[in-house]
C-alpha cells in the first residue's frame, strides 16, 4: 500500500482537515504526491506574475490558514510529476511527445480523486473541470493538478 513521504506528508499538513482526508484515502489506492498545500504571499504572487495562477494574494484558497487547495498529482516511480512552472512549458518542442499521454495521466488521477471525494462526501472541484460539467474542453485555464474545497 503507497503511503505519503514526509514531504507530502508536510505539505498535506498545512491543508484543511476535508483535504487531510480525502487525500490519505486516496494514497491508499493510488500512489501520488503532494506537490503544495499552503502558498505564502511572495509564492502565490510569483505563480501570479509567471501565469501558473490567476489569483494573486490573499485571494487564492491555497493561502488560507490551514489551505482550502492541494497541488497532488499521480507518483509514477522513476519519473517526476509532469507539472508545468508556466504555461507554455508544454508546447515545448522536447515535452510534446509525452504530452497526450501526461494529460490522460491527470485526467485519470483527476477523476480517480473526485470519486474519492464523491464518496465520502468532501465537495471538492479540480482545476481540470472548473465548472463541474464533466466537459474538459470548455476550460480555459488547465491546473491539472489543483483540487480545492467547495
Amino acid at each position: 500500500m503507497p503511503t505519503f513521504g514526509n514531504s507530502s506528508r508536510s505539505k498535506l499538513n498545512t491543508c484543511n482537515g476535508s483535504l487531510q482526508s480525502l487525500f490519505n484515502a486516496v494514497v491508499m489506492e493510488y500512489d501520488c504526491s503532494i506537490i503544495q498545500g499552503h502558498r505564502g504571499e511572495e509564492e502565490q504572487n510569483k505563480y501570479f506574475d509567471k501565469g501558473v495562477s490567476k489569483v494573486r494574494y490573499p485571494d487564492g484558497k491555497h493561502n488560507k490558514i490551514p489551505s482550502e487547495a492541494v497541488d497532488a498529482g499521480p507518483f509514477i516511480p522513476g519519473r517526476n510529476i509532469p507539472w508545468p512552472q508556466t504555461p507554455t512549458d508544454w508546447n515545448d518542442k522536447t515535452q510534446r511527445n509525452n504530452y497526450v499521454k501526461d494529460m490522460m495521466q491527470f485526467a485519470h488521477f483527476g477523476g480517480y480523486v473526485q470519486g474519492r471525494a464523491d464518496a465520502i462526501g468532501i465537495p471538492i472541484r479540480w482545476g481540470g473541470d472548473w465548472d463541474r460539467d464533466n466537459d474538459l474542453r470548455d476550460n480555459s485555464f488547465d491546473d491539472l493538478v489543483h483540487f480545492e474545497l467547495d
